[in-house]
């Protein structure tokens, strides 16, 4: 306590170097709270309400496939998911669940969206959860032909019913059907998955009806993710060997082929983002945890600096004390106390920061999860508190081996004043740290500004921006194939109509949507050439398709009269590969089983199918026919090009869609440039937030660099007075202090480079068309931190040449 009393009363003595470490400490310490938080909401943090989440386990699958080669992924097919529920005995429950955005959920005026799970009636119970409301259904009530009923979130049950608790017994559409309310979850259950759930429906009775028929049951529909709860006494390896067995012979019945050893079944965390299936969001959120570390490293830095300037100020009294018996270990712990002092009070502001700015980055790394858990809940709490105290410590280590192992007689030998000038080693390596970590800060960042900028600049084989893309689920409201095509027509022609509409066209398969796939053949060739993307692929337009798209046509493009003529445009994958150093215009080519001759009338540049940044495929263009005789007998979509911003045209197209009949499920209606922005999302978050960290970095060793520069002027008054009066000019003055700041930021930014370097190559699976050891970005890091240790410097270097030799002469 008497530590404490002191340490208090000292530092109320200087509150500017009290405020300066406190400002460090909390930027440092709030950084790594808020991205606690998150990291630990993606890996650590079990889904809410789930029992002995431990237990439970995701199922992923790898296998190899002629083509692609070897892969893993948890997507799997429903008679895999029954034969390891029923043959896999280390499990005591298996459950699978697929999600889907139902559009289809009311009809007319009152239509709206939704986001549906379809889950296996041993869902809840797997999981251990309890309703908030009714019950939930059972295995007995998933199957073909079972009870139409449905679960809602809590959250939807709020939303759309105000929380009535007789919604219980409540019936409304979902696709073609009606479904009865059974129950409502409990607040803030969304399943394993960290997205937004409104309802969920039996699997095996929804999916006829929300994904058109019961094929999707089939051991050719891969939709559906399996869970399983290993059972008491069961170890993960007998689960694993029961699962690989189960999925080997589903194997053999679907490719009809001998076994494959590669065929295994994995076991994961239920925590998605520690499977095999990592995102690039988790990903760069998990580097920004190592980020946030680096930059709680300079804080600690600059507060050792701070407090070890403040030591050295103290030598006179530190010498006295030991003078008269103090001991060394004496003097450490009273100089710890104050640095524990300054990181706890560095955490209540981290607390303050976290409040403030945590719910926006945290929202801004998780978009999709809804109801994060409080900014400030026991965990991340818990976690300040340890960080704040252990970074306190961590600063004072410098002070108190100061205190431990310097020679303090010349200070009780100096005048009254608080002792000469000594250059400190440990001084300049910590800032020369600083510098070192920020560097490689401020290269992570320019990286992935590259990155982004390389991904911005793509040829995506179309322009996206005025775009919107118009679907209307209408399998799900009972159409037939020949009667989705038909509407879809009448609603082309609204469409077109209105006003601010620049061109519209119907077409089956569509960027960013869904492709199809389409064997190829060329009179006189064996084969043509495959590649890793599979394919090739085929989709279906009407004229106007690519004026709609912004798309450059080589050679002309459909017009009406080739509805139904044998006339196809490819794109330059498949004209490049087929007819290599030829033009393939005019040239005949086969579609699927069609032994007639395709004419190729134009040639349009690659355009993504899934991803911004995806490999070339091979893509086929034909008329859409729309019949029930055609190939191109598919529900197709509207792609619609808008004189201005495609946002103020949202309304109109989709109510145009809508008014062509009565009854139709809610359109969705959506800027293309809203559906490429989640592939681009990886770069920009990336860029976003390393460049946060790197300025906040930045401003941490400017501070730095300001703050031991101005103890040095000081500590050096008598020096420089001594130098002017012997006529020393004002930019030589100027460039000894300056000079002193460059050369360490130098030496740290060489420190930097080098280490960026060799560590680059960490960082270069979350980069595109840029190397990590790209020289522009390394020299501008360098140039961009001497800079800024420059201007840092130059702030007590003014200070220096104001001295006046006669006031620093009397300097004792």
């Amino acid at each position: 306590m008497n530590d404490l009393r002191y340490a208090l009363r000292t530092l109320a003595r200087r509150p500017g170097l009290v405020a300066a470490a406190i400002v460090c400490l909390a930027l440092g310490i709030g950084a790594n709270a808020t991205i606690f938080g998150v990291v630990d909401t993606l890996l650590f943090r079990p889904p809410p309400h789930v029992k002995d989440a431990g237990q439970v386990v995701r199922l992923y699958f790898r296998t190899r496939s002629p083509g692609f080669g070897t892969f893993t992924s948890s997507v799997s097919s429903y008679p895999l998911y029954t034969l390891i529920r029923d043959s896999a005995h280390a499990f005591s429950e298996v459950a699978a669940f697929a999600g889907t955005r139902a559009t289809g959920v009311g009809r007319g005026p009152d239509a709206h969206e939704a986001q549906l799970d379809l889950v296996s009636g041993s869902f809840f119970s797997l999981l251990g959860v309890k309703p908030a409301l009714g019950r939930f259904y059972g295995v007995d009530e998933d199957r073909l032909g079972g009870p139409r009923v449905v679960v809602l979130s809590h959250a939807f049950w709020k939303r759309q019913f105000g929380g009535d608790p007789g919604v219980l017994g409540r019936e409304f559409r979902l696709g073609q059907n009606v479904y009865t309310v059974i129950g409502v979850a409990p607040e803030g259950f969304t399943g394993v998955n960290l997205e937004g759930v409104d309802l969920w429906a039996p699997l095996a009775v929804a999916t006829a009806d929300v994904m058109g028929g019961t094929s999707w049951l089939n051991r050719q529909s891969f939709f559906v993710r399996i869970l399983g709860r290993l059972r008491s006494g069961a170890t993960a390896a007998q689960a694993t060997h029961e699962a690989t067995a189960a999925f080997r012979v589903d194997a053999a019945q679907v490719r009809y082929r001998h076994l494959d050893p590669d065929d295994t079944a994995l076991l994961g965390p239920v925590q998605q983002a520690r499977g095999p299936e990592m995102s690039q969001d988790v990903k760069v959120s998990t580097w920004l945890a190592a980020v946030s570390a680096i930059v709680l490293l300079i804080a600690c830095a600059n507060v050792a600096n701070l407090l070890l300037a403040r030591a050295m100020q103290r030598q006179r009294e530190i010498a006295v004390r030991l003078a008269l018996g103090a001991g060394r270990r004496r003097l450490a712990r009273q100089l710890f106390t104050e640095s524990a002092l300054l990181g706890l009070a560095g955490g209540a502001g981290a607390l303050l920061l976290t409040v403030w700015a945590g719910p926006v980055i945290r929202a801004f790394l998780l978009p999709k999860m809804p109801g994060l858990s409080p900014a400030l809940d026991g965990r991340v709490l818990y976690f300040t508190a340890a960080v704040a105290l252990l970074t306190g410590l961590v600063a004072g280590v410098a002070p108190a081996w100061q205190v431990g192992h310097a020679d303090l007689t010349p200070a009780l030998k100096a005048g009254a004043g608080e002792g000469p000038f000594r250059r400190s080693r440990v001084r300049t390596g910590l800032l020369v740290g600083q510098v070192a970590l920020t560097v490689v800060l401020i290269v992570g960042a320019g990286l992935f500004a590259r990155s982004l900028r390389n991904v911005r600049g793509l040829n995506l084989g179309f322009d996206p921006e005025h775009v919107i893309l118009a679907t209307v689920d209408l399998a799900s409201a009972g159409y037939r194939p020949a009667e989705m095509n038909a509407l879809y027509l009448q609603m082309l022609e609204r469409v077109q109509a209105l006003p601010g509409v620049e061109y519209a066209a119907a077409t089956a398969g569509s960027p960013f949507g869904w492709s199809m796939g389409m064997s190829v053949s060329v009179p006189g060739r064996d084969s043509i050439p495959t590649l890793k993307t599979g394919g090739p692929y085929y989709q279906a337009v009407t004229p106007g398709y690519f004026a709609a798209m912004g798309t450059p046509v080589r050679g002309r493009a459909f017009t009406a009269a080739d509805r139904r003529a044998l006339v196809t445009v490819v794109n330059q994958t498949l004209a490049r590969l087929v007819w290599p150093g030829e033009s393939p215009l005019g040239k005949c080519i086969r579609l699927g089983g069609d032994k007639r001759c395709w004419e190729v009338v134009g040639v349009v540049p690659d355009a993504r199918r899934f991803q911004v940044v995806e490999d070339a495929s091979m893509l086929v263009y034909i008329p859409f026919v729309g019949d029930e005789k055609n190939a191109s007998n598919v529900v197709p979509a509207l792609m619609v090009r808008t004189r201005g911003r495609p946002e103020d045209m949202v309304a109109s197209v989709r109510n145009a869609m809508q008014g062509t009949a009565a009854d139709l499920p809610v359109a969705r209606v959506t800027p293309l440039a809203d559906l490429v922005a989640p592939s681009i999302r990886p770069w920009r978050l990336g860029t976003t937030m390393f460049g946060l960290f790197a300025g906040l970095a930045l401003v941490l060793a400017a501070v730095g660099l300001y703050g031991v520069l101005s103890y040095t002027v000081a500590q050096r008054t008598q020096e420089i007075g001594i130098r002017v009066a012997m006529g020393a000019q004002r930019g030589a003055v100027l460039g000894l202090t300056v000079g002193q700041g460059v050369r360490i930021a130098a030496l740290g930014a060489a420190i930097g480079a080098l280490a960026a370097l060799a560590g680059g190559s960490v960082l270069s699976s979350l980069l595109y068309g840029v190397s990590p050891r790209d020289p522009l970005v390394l020299l501008g890091a360098a140039t961009t931190m001497l800079a800024v240790a420059a201007i840092a410097s130059y702030l007590p270097a003014r200070r220096a040449t104001k001295v006046d030799p006669m006031v620093a002469l009397r300097y004792e």
